[in-house]
């Protein structure tokens, strides 16, 4: 498994193009997806998060942490976020 893939499968999950989840974009419909591909990011591989933050367009390690912790407060409330994040971990791990 590689970033790659999650990134593939996230972006196929949310129907949004590669270039818009790694990219600058800030709108809701991108921000969210994003958020969510560094959340499984986190979870199923062990990059330090410097790295994880240059694969989406040179971000901080601090946005990605943002990223993760606010995704994992959600999981509990939104159960939309949490299908995500399990369709998407399901889709990487069966390839």
């Amino acid at each position: 498994i590689s970033a790659d893939t999650v990134i593939s499968c996230a972006c196929k999950y949310f129907n949004i193009s590669r270039e818009d989840l790694v990219g600058k974009k800030k709108s809701r419909e991108i921000v969210e997806p994003r958020q969510i591909c560094i959340y499984v990011i986190t979870e199923l591989l062990a990059l330090p998060l410097a790295t994880i933050g240059n694969i989406f367009g040179g971000r901080d390690h601090t946005t990605v942490m943002h990223a993760r912790d606010k995704v994992a407060a959600s999981l509990s409330t939104n159960i939309k976020n949490k299908v995500a994040v399990q369709d998407i971990k399901d889709m990487v791990l069966k390839k």
